[in-house]
């Protein structure tokens, strides 16, 4: 099993266009700054369990497919 950053990034980024949020709501909604939000979109950084569980949320997307 492999975690690929650029595929995640991808995924979260064509999710929020989708509903119409930018990256500086997305990141305020999950209580992260606005770089590191983009830095987890562009794939050159991981997140933590915290962040990705308010991803999800807010994304409404589950786990296994951010993943």
């Amino acid at each position: 099993m492999d975690y690929n950053k650029l595929a995640v990034g991808d995924r979260l980024r064509q999710k929020r266009t989708l509903i119409g949020l930018t990256q500086d709501e997305m990141a305020d909604k999950i209580g992260r700054s606005p770089k590191y939000y983009a830095d987890i979109e562009r794939g050159s950084c991981g997140m933590s369990v915290e962040t990705l569980l308010g991803i999800s949320k807010t994304l409404d997307m589950s786990l296994d497919y951010i993943i």
